[in-house]
């Protein structure tokens, strides 16, 4: 089944993040992402830095959030905290080499970034960074709210593909922010992918859902504001203001 979890929400606002996965993962997949982007069906793109087709100036061109979408795969080793921490670090550097800019967010390939070996350093560098978090379940859901690190009330997606394109819960959305992951692109059979053909599913549901919002009802409400990961937990008092000046202090901006 799909990835629907969530927590009670701290007041009644209801708040959507419609993010695309995989970017960089492969050049159709790019493609199709980025007319998502062009569409305005998306809010935010999770970059995989280390793979070779992740070319940031369309990106940047497009003027849309980035995150890092980390990988944790065989090169590192086995999967221990050491490694790691020189795996999300690599990623991290590469990020802002490559945007010159700290990521807005963080998740995971497959949800990586949960795994008992990896969640430690993603929490301290979002800590570090101040930049949410993607929560993957109740349990860790609670274990970055304890810690201070933000992260989405509800996460709504699918991680198989038999399952539905659209989460049934899209259309009754709860108090909180919500996030909708998904894996637009243009579907290519020497990716590799188990996931190719439903990335075309998923980028022909989010312009479906585009054009619904744009000349009809939405799909989830008329109530529910679209938004980014940085304006869905803008820090109080200053805080998100202080956070954006220590990261150009950081990459020599200032």
């Amino acid at each position: 089944m799909g990835i629907m979890c969530a927590v009670k929400s701290a007041n009644g606002a209801r708040r959507l993040i419609v993010t695309a996965d995989d970017y960089g993962y492969w050049p159709s997949y790019n493609e199709g992402i980025l007319a998502a982007v062009e569409a305005g069906a998306v809010d935010s793109v999770s970059a995989m830095v280390d793979r070779e087709y992740c070319d940031p100036e369309p990106l940047l061109e497009s003027g849309v959030e980035v995150g890092l979408h980390i990988e944790f795969e065989g090169r590192w080793g086995p999967r221990s905290a050491a490694p790691a921490r020189t795996s999300l670090r690599v990623q991290f550097d590469r990020f802002v080499d490559l945007f010159h800019r700290w990521p807005s967010y963080l998740d995971g390939h497959k949800h990586c970034h949960a795994r008992p070996e990896l969640a430690t350093p993603v929490l301290q560098m979002a800590q570090q960074i101040k930049v949410p978090v993607r929560s993957v379940g109740d349990d860790h859901r609670q274990w970055l709210h304890e810690r201070g690190v933000a992260t989405p009330d509800l996460l709504l997606g699918r991680m198989l593909t038999n399952e539905p394109a659209e989460p049934a819960q899209l259309r009754t959305l709860p108090a909180g922010v919500t996030e909708w992951m998904t894996h637009p692109g243009y579907p290519d059979r020497d990716s590799g992918s188990e996931y190719d053909l439903a990335r075309r599913e998923d980028l022909d549901e989010l312009l479906r859902a585009r054009v619904r919002e744009r000349f009809d009802t939405p799909i989830w409400g008329t109530d529910v504001r679209r938004t980014t990961h940085k304006q869905a937990f803008a820090y109080e008092g200053g805080a998100l203001e202080e956070a954006t000046s220590a990261e150009h202090r950081a990459l020599g901006e200032d």
